[in-house]
């Protein structure tokens, strides 16, 4: 299902890194964020959404709920402006992180959800936030959440949040062109429970045409018991240029083990984001073995030669790159039909830049509707 995929990787990352997997910036890896710089990050933010409101004549009233909440970033910052706030993530790893650095415990409390349905009572908050969480939903789940956080706010309550549109550079390839020869060149095993490792692949362009740089072309990996998914979305790495029919290409995918042991399937796939991975339409992936054992982490070559896997003792892993987090799009036409269909008022959607220079992105406010 989606949201076990979803829930999944929101749990690892929780784990692993919360703040980074929050602001993904490629300087903050490995807990670099202090966390007082971090919290700051959220007074921006919260004071353009507040203008948008005021500006709308809305008020985000006395009790708020902040989904995809994450480490809490966003919910103590808009404590300073309301009564109550509760935060909500899919994630307990990003509750518990939450929870243990929250400013405001008289006034800010956190809660995990499962993904479908939010655990409270409809028309129980005077208005609603998730500011670049969405994002990052399947599109079914993002819809899901947009009709619960309909169904949460009381009538003439308001609904602010942010969902990008599509992507801005993205031209999308034809079944034909998404054919891709994968071939191992290094993967580390065993590889220990929830560890980070690194794949050595190299990509073959097996169609007639190039395929462009800048596309969101990446390669990519899923972790399977036998033919069930256990983590659908792992790591991504960039094709960093241009690849003609026949050339090659050798990235390094930084992958996280699953937290169980055991004996999985590493598969390798191409994706195009927001489009489709590769083997949906033909191309063929690449598939391995691996052997996931506690606290411990497999050494290898640097050169990629196999040699003897060595046990050490189990460290702090390294993060993968940023680019291991999914996104998805709603187009607004869809955001627009939905509320109207559900009686609410779409009063101001503005673009924005929460989505990074490679997707469109707007900011909405919604006056909640009363109830059919």
């Amino acid at each position: 299902m989606p949201v076990d995929r979803f829930k999944s990787t929101w749990e690892d990352l929780g784990r692993v890194d919360p703040l980074w997997a929050v602001l993904t910036d490629p300087e903050r890896r490995n807990g670099g964020w202090d966390l007082d710089e971090f919290l700051a990050t959220a007074t921006g933010p919260i004071a353009s959404v507040r203008k948008l409101v005021d500006e709308a004549g809305l008020s985000f009233g006395e009790r708020v709920v902040d989904l995809g909440c994450g480490a809490g970033r966003l919910s103590n910052a808009l404590a300073a402006h309301v009564h109550e706030v509760v935060g909500v993530d899919v994630a307990q790893s990003m509750v518990d992180e939450a929870n243990r650095i929250n400013q405001f415990p008289d006034r800010v409390s956190f809660v995990a959800y499962d993904g479908y349905r939010l655990p409270f009572a409809d028309e129980s908050f005077d208005s609603a936030l998730s500011l670049i969480s969405l994002q990052h939903s399947p599109p079914a789940l993002q819809v899901q959440a947009l009709l619960e956080l309909q169904r949460v706010v009381r009538p003439g309550g308001v609904l602010v949040f942010q969902l990008p549109c599509r992507p801005t550079r993205r031209e999308e390839l034809s079944a034909e062109d998404m054919r891709a020869s994968i071939e191992l060149i290094d993967v580390p095993t065993p590889v220990g429970a929830g560890q980070t490792a690194t794949v050595r692949a190299r990509v073959t362009n097996v169609s007639a045409h190039t395929w462009p740089s800048g596309q969101l072309i990446r390669l990519g990996n899923h972790w399977l018991r036998g033919d069930e998914p256990v983590t659908w979305d792992d790591g991504r790495a960039d094709l960093p240029h241009d690849l003609a029919p026949g050339a090659a290409v050798e990235l390094d995918l930084e992958i996280v083990a699953p937290e169980e042991t055991g004996e999985y399937h590493l598969e390798l796939d191409v994706v195009q984001e927001a489009v489709t991975w590769w083997a949906a339409v033909g191309s063929t992936p690449t598939r391995t073995g691996v052997t996931v054992v506690p606290d411990a982490v497999a050494t290898a070559s640097p050169s990629g030669a196999r040699q003897e896997v060595v046990i050490a003792a189990q460290q702090a892993p390294h993060q993968r790159k940023d680019g291991g987090i999914e996104m998805f799009g709603v187009d607004t036409n869809l955001v627009r039909l939905l509320f109207a269909h559900c009686g609410s008022q779409v009063v101001t959607i503005v673009a924005d830049d929460m989505a990074g220079d490679d997707w469109e992105s707007f900011t909405y406010v919604i006056r909640r509707g009363e109830t059919v």
